[in-house]
């Protein structure tokens, strides 16, 4: 039996979901007829696991062997991140600017309808960005009112300093309900804006100088620039940090 097994050698959610359309097309390209996800994945958070491989209805199992894994430096001109990665594990279904996909039905809160959400969490770089002014900035000059700001989970944030009230979720299932029940939804290039785009719900994304075009793959999305508030010092530090991670890599990220 022909079978193809994933491995993901990055911790967020958003670089599981990168992954997540592959075991679909594996099996209705007829390349492969199982598909297996490798424990030797690295894995920030269990709860990733659960919703975007434990209940894809297109993984077979789980398996202690090594997998596959590819991701591109680069993307050409007419595709996405999604698609290179799909082209990468020689896979091909015709379709450009795919999706990441997820099983989960979202349960809708009514409170939350017509609200408007800010979250100012991320991990991954988000561009030369180390305070949330120039995105409070930007609702000001929008003319825009956040009703809730996520909760700062204790990692990075970009907090914006308005009188709004906090939202807490107790896991990715929660957010998805967030996500799918909101108005209007604000995040940076980050997890968030990933899940968002599995749910096919179009939010905005911030993001600053800097940043890599790879990662705003999402047509349904709009991507905000917003500039940089770094400092020289902060440019400095920034990449002092970078030639360290050349020579020293973290893991688990």
């Amino acid at each position: 039996m022909n079978t193809l097994i994933i491995e993901i050698k990055k911790g967020g959610l958003g670089d599981h979901l990168f992954f997540s359309h592959i075991p679909r097309i594996a099996k209705q390209t007829g390349k492969y007829e199982k598909v297996l996800f490798s424990k030797k994945s690295i894995c920030r958070h269990p709860h990733t696991m659960k919703l975007v491989w434990e209940s894809n209805k297109f993984i077979d199992g789980f398996t202690e062997e090594t997998g596959t894994y590819f991701f591109p430096s680069e993307i050409q001109e007419g595709m996405n991140l999604l698609d290179a990665i799909m082209i990468g594990y020689g896979l091909e279904d015709g379709i450009r600017f795919h999706e990441p996909e997820i099983y989960y039905t979202p349960h809708i809160d009514d409170a939350l309808k017509e609200s408007t959400i800010y979250d100012p969490n991320y991990i991954s770089y988000t561009g030369n960005l180390k305070t949330g002014k120039n995105i409070q900035k930007w609702f000001k000059e929008s003319n825009l009112n956040v009703d809730f700001q996520m909760k700062s989970l204790g990692g990075r944030y970009l907090n914006i300093d308005t009188a709004v009230t906090e939202l807490n979720t107790a896991d990715l299932f929660e957010l998805c309900n967030v996500l799918a029940s909101c108005k209007r939804m604000y995040c940076l290039t980050t997890g968030t804006a990933t899940l968002a785009a599995a749910l096919g719900k179009p939010v905005t994304v911030f993001y600053g100088t800097g940043h890599d075009v790879l990662y705003r793959h999402s047509k349904l999305h709009t991507y905000q620039f917003v500039g940089s508030d770094f400092k020289l010092k902060d440019y400095f530090l920034f990449y002092v940090t970078k030639l360290l991670q050349v020579f020293m890599p973290v893991g688990k990220r």
